[in-house]
């Protein structure tokens, strides 16, 4: 214990602070899934999926999923959980089996629940993924990580939506597998590239604000309400990780450097090649007045990251507009039809709460880029405008701004933003409350697979 105290005390003191809030944050999600797991063993959703009104059950022991028309005969029923092997409609009380459909005891004896014309891997997507059998790990499996588990176990398919994923996290996982369980590998991954992001932020960070502050973005970023994202198995802390680095050589003028691990965040996800523009931009500033060769040649580098992005389109046959507009029923539009039509939605009720808390996190975000252009240099607001604007051209008329609580989590210079008015005693403790409980409410809508972001 007293040599592990010694080397404790080596390490600088961003390792001390993210180390510490790191491990505090993944126990406590490990700790609050199994609180779930135990109060909501059985998660029953009465939804309407494309006007056809549907129970879904799914049982988070022994990840079987059900789904049946909550039409019968002539009335729509609600349900609710008994147990793992019954449901029980609010309207008469009748007791009805999973296995069969069929109600054994109430008002609805005789009468069954028809299947659903929804396949059960629409509903629960594992991609032909086994769930894992770590409870731990189990009750984080859920939608696009079963995605990119699928894609580093069996690869791209060009017959389904895979190729809207971008490759270098499934590759990790890929290479990681043979050593340990996938869904093991992706959330080493995951969380080994969140703890190397708390403390490149905590440098970056250091450079403009003092270290009160910095320490309070790095808390406001781990509790913030879509964070458990960062640890699950999703690309956001990946992304986030080579974005860093990309921005640390960059503010050092070392182009090949920020080339490479820009290259990298294009590889993670699409908005990656936008770090193209706050690159050549920083450039552009350094290089202003040199002779046009000189410009030309140490350029070239640049290029690196929009080939990238390019190079993986080619190897998908450019299949990602066609993703967006058939399989996923979406558009492109200007971002302020998008933000109206989300507007539009809630205020005509048919808006749920995390529609609302889309367009929330939304308007707050581009009301915060004016001030992170007061306080950072401009090329931190440069990527934050790209940042909001990508996810928001994209419009689906069912769910207009999804994602964008997740998204955000990308807008690192947000959170250095927020660390500083929280010096305001007001403001931090608003800001505390608010994300750690809204956080815990979506962190537990996501284990019981609601879709959240």
């Amino acid at each position: 214990m007293t040599k592990f105290l010694g080397y404790w005390k080596d390490l600088p003191r961003e390792w001390q602070f993210a180390i510490s809030a790191f491990v505090s944050v993944r126990i406590f999600l490990w700790i609050w899934s199994l609180a779930v797991y135990f109060l909501i063993p059985v998660a029953v959703s009465n939804i309407s999926l494309y006007d056809e009104p549907i129970v879904t059950v799914f049982d988070l022991k022994t990840s079987r999923g059900y789904s049946f028309s909550r039409q019968v005969k002539d009335e729509i029923l609600l349900f609710r959980a008994v147990n793992t092997e019954y449901i029980t409609d609010i309207q008469t009380g009748s007791v009805w089996s999973l296995e069969g459909g069929n109600a054994i005891t109430g008002a609805h004896v005789g009468d069954f629940l028809n299947p659903s014309s929804y396949d059960i891997e629409e509903i629960f997507p594992y991609k032909g993924v086994l769930p894992a059998q770590n409870i731990l790990l189990g009750l984080w499996q859920r939608f696009d990580a079963n995605w990119y588990l699928k894609i580093a176990e069996r690869g791209y398919d060009g017959a389904d939506s895979s190729t809207v994923y971008f490759p270098i996290y499934p590759f990790f996982i890929h290479v990681l597998s043979y050593l340990i369980p996938t869904v093991f590998a992706a959330t080493v991954i995951s969380n080994l590239a969140l703890l190397g992001s708390l403390v490149l932020m905590y440098r970056l960070f250091l450079r403009f604000a003092d270290e009160s502050s910095v320490r309070r973005s790095l808390v406001y970023l781990l509790i913030f309400p879509s964070a458990f994202f960062l640890t699950a198995v999703y690309t956001e802390s990946l992304f986030l990780f080579f974005t860093l680095f990309f921005f640390d050589f960059a503010s050092r003028r070392n182009w090949i450097w920020a080339a490479i691990w820009g290259t990298f965040a294009a590889l993670t996800r699409l908005q990656g090649v936008l770090l193209f523009i706050p690159l050549a931009y920083m450039f552009w500033r350094d290089y202003r007045g040199y002779p046009l060769r000189t410009v030309f040649s140490r350029a070239m580098p640049l290029l690196l990251i929009p080939l990238a992005s390019l190079c993986f389109e080619l190897y998908s046959n450019f299949t990602l507009l066609n993703i967006y507009g058939d399989t996923w029923r979406a558009r492109f539009v200007f971002p302020g039809e998008t933000i109206w039509v989300a507007i539009s939605l809630i205020f005509s009720g048919g808006g749920s709460s995390v529609d609302v808390l889309n367009l929330l996190t939304t308007l707050g975000v581009i009301v915060s880029i004016f001030f992170i252009w007061k306080k950072l240099p401009f090329e931190y607001t440069l990527y934050s405008m790209l940042m909001v604007i990508a996810p928001i051209v994209r419009l689906t008329d069912a769910q207009p701004l999804v994602s964008m609580m997740r998204y955000t989590l990308l807008i690192f210079p947000l959170f250095l933003l927020l660390g500083l008015w929280g010096k305001n005693h007001w403001v931090n403790r608003a800001i505390m409350y608010v994300s750690f409980l809204l956080q815990l409410f979506l962190s537990a809508q996501f284990v019981l697979w609601g879709w959240v972001a």
